[in-house]
């Protein structure tokens, strides 16, 4: 059933569009800002940059990183929500102020000799904007085992502050692969008193991080993890390569992460070995990268934790600072 649109709401939204196309220089390029990605980071930014009367296009290709879960948690006033009734209702609000949308995959963005971008989207329609900002996402680099993927987002999950309290007091793993989800793991053990660690086959501990372990009751299996196991999206059990079955009702594990998009690349932005574009700030913003113009926000940058309450604040003052971008360059050139 569709929202009722008063008159007012329609006029409103009329004179946005309307004072929006002021501000492309005299209407030389089609948007103020080209945002790539229609997740929380990239909503975000939009709506900051429709309050202050820009133009704006969002492109996103229906590929959200947190697709396989159920529910999203910790975001406050929508603890629970579904994540694709959060992005309908960020696209709602975006749509108030004069935003457009394309359902499409953008598949190449271009500097222009005259201060702007050319971006094409899959298409084959190009697109000209005064600013990019990126809010593409990352992939998450899942392992190749059995039922690993199926299981995803609902039997094993990565983040204890999203998924933590649902499976609380109840059987639970951890993958530990590394040094840095050593760490992590002493997120996990807050949350249940049976817990048991599983390397993978990796030599992780030493002889005194392992019984640091053992010593708070956790179990440390060493056996490589053959498979996942359950039914209806729900885990029952962790094979191992010896044989077992170790019952489980929740796996957790924090994979590596990879650029989403390959267009951070292609303009030439480094990523670094945790898989992120590194973003500068100053005292003129946030989101700024190596590329004149080019803004980057949410989980693709370094400079946001990957959650949703994160990518909505970094595209809250990403977008703020690409409006004061704007802001500068229409007074300084006496732009109307």
């Amino acid at each position: 059933m569709g929202t009722a649109i008063s008159d007012s709401d329609s006029l409103i939204t009329a004179t946005l569009l309307a004072l929006s196309m002021q501000t492309t220089g005299g209407g030389e390029l089609d948007f103020d800002v080209l945002i790539i990605g229609g997740g929380p980071a990239g909503l975000s930014a939009a709506l900051q940059l429709g309050r202050s009367l820009r133009s704006v296009l969002v492109c996103d290709n229906d590929e959200p990183r947190n697709g396989p879960a159920a529910e999203a948690h910790g975001y406050l006033t929508r603890d629970g929500i579904p994540p694709g009734e959060l992005r309908r209702l960020g696209r709602e609000e975006v749509a108030k102020y004069g935003g457009e949308f394309r359902d499409t995959k953008v598949t190449d963005v271009s500097r222009d000799d005259d201060d702007g971008f050319t971006s094409t989207l899959d298409s084959g329609e190009r697109v000209t904007s005064r600013k990019v900002v990126l809010a593409t996402g990352v992939r998450d680099d899942l392992p190749d085992t059995d039922g690993f993927e199926e299981f995803w987002g609902s039997g094993v999950h990565h983040c204890p502050y999203c998924h933590g309290y649902e499976v609380r007091g109840e059987p639970l793993g951890v993958m530990v692969t590394d040094q840095h989800t050593v760490d992590y793991a002493k997120l996990i053990y807050n949350l249940s008193e049976d817990l048991v660690v599983f390397t993978d086959g990796q030599d992780v501990f030493d002889d005194e991080s392992r019984s640091v372990f053992v010593e708070r009751g956790i179990k440390i299996e060493d056996e490589p993890i053959t498979a996942l196991n359950g039914s209806d999206g729900e885990l029952e059990s962790v094979s191992l390569a010896d044989g077992r079955n170790v019952a489980r009702h929740a796996l957790f594990y924090p994979p590596p992460m990879e650029q989403h998009s390959e267009i951070p690349e292609r303009l030439g932005l480094e990523v670094n070995q945790a898989g992120l574009v590194d973003a500068t700030r100053s005292q003129r913003g946030i989101g700024f990268t190596s590329v004149e113009g080019l803004f980057i926000a949410g989980d693709a940058s370094s400079g946001s934790p990957p959650s949703i309450p994160s990518a909505v604040a970094d595209g809250y003052a990403v977008g703020a600072t690409v409006n004061g971008e704007l802001s500068t360059e229409d007074f300084e050139g006496g732009w109307q």
